[in-house]
């Protein structure tokens, strides 16, 4: 009999955790919020950041998210890779980047928008139409707030080819102040190294890793390749301050335990 009791529950027990972790925590989204910089009487420039979006293939997580930017106001919105992970997906992708609002937005390439064989060349017409500048290896100099701040976007280390020393190059001078955005944040580690000498970054966006999507009380059975040594939150580098997101959607399996989609959102002093 009590054999029986214990299967039950042991029924029970995976029937919810099935529950939650496919239907309930997906959609359980959490808002950080961070500062970098020293505090200061200047109005900080807001930098939202969404990563794995994944399709959002769910029209729930779709109007959390587009809500949650609408609230938030963010002075540049980033999107660090793995936006659409299907090669017929632009249709909806243009109308998700059409409700967010026309504030300047930011993108990079992960792994998934190689992989499945997406049309680049249609993915970044339709960003142009939708004012984001997708890059790749590049940088671009936004002047907000009465400051210049160079958005440094990297090609994916998993499936592209990363070049820190081209995109860096691409910066206007005279300007001081970069972030770095690489989806992949094995990248951070020893290629970063190889590839530039010493530049010193406000702070570096990266995710990739869906904070180890499935979790022991936060800590990942597993994260995928292209991780590295890191699976989510700020990481202190030679380079500067790291933050990698635990993203929005998910791969492989469609479950999030103990690692919440995520909107982080940066007020730079």
């Amino acid at each position: 009999m009590f054999s029986w009791l214990l299967k039950i529950c042991a029924v029970f027990l995976v029937a919810a955790l099935v529950i939650y972790g496919g239907w309930i925590e997906p959609h359980w989204f959490e808002i950080t919020r961070h500062q970098v910089g020293a505090a200061s009487n200047r109005t900080p420039l807001k930098v939202a950041q969404l990563s794995d979006l994944h399709l959002l293939e769910s029209n729930q997580a779709s109007e959390i998210v587009i809500a949650a930017i609408q609230e938030i106001k963010p002075d540049v919105l980033v999107l660090s890779g793995d936006v659409v992970d299907r090669s017929d997906s632009l249709q909806n992708l243009g109308i998700f980047l059409n409700a967010l609002g026309t504030m300047p937005k930011i993108a990079t390439l992960g792994n998934w928008e190689y992989w499945s064989k997406v049309d680049l060349k249609a993915l970044r017409e339709l960003y142009v139409r939708h004012n984001v500048t997708l890059l790749v290896n590049d940088c671009i100099t936004l002047n907000s707030l009465g400051r210049q701040i160079n958005f440094v976007g990297l090609d994916d280390a998993l499936a592209g080819k990363p070049n820190a020393k081209k995109a860096l190059a691409r910066c206007e001078t005279g300007s001081l102040d970069a972030v770095l955005i690489t989806h992949s944040p094995s990248y951070f580690g020893k290629p970063l190294e190889q590839a530039i000498a010493n530049p010193q970054f406000l702070f570096a966006l990266s995710g990739h890793t869906h904070g180890g999507q499935i979790t022991f009380f936060g800590y990942p059975f597993a994260t995928p390749p292209g991780s590295g040594a890191y699976s989510r939150g700020w990481y202190d580098t030679k380079y500067g301050p790291l933050y990698v997101s635990r993203g929005i959607g998910m791969t492989e399996v469609p479950m999030r335990l103990g690692a919440r989609p995520e909107i982080a959102v940066f007020e730079v002093q």
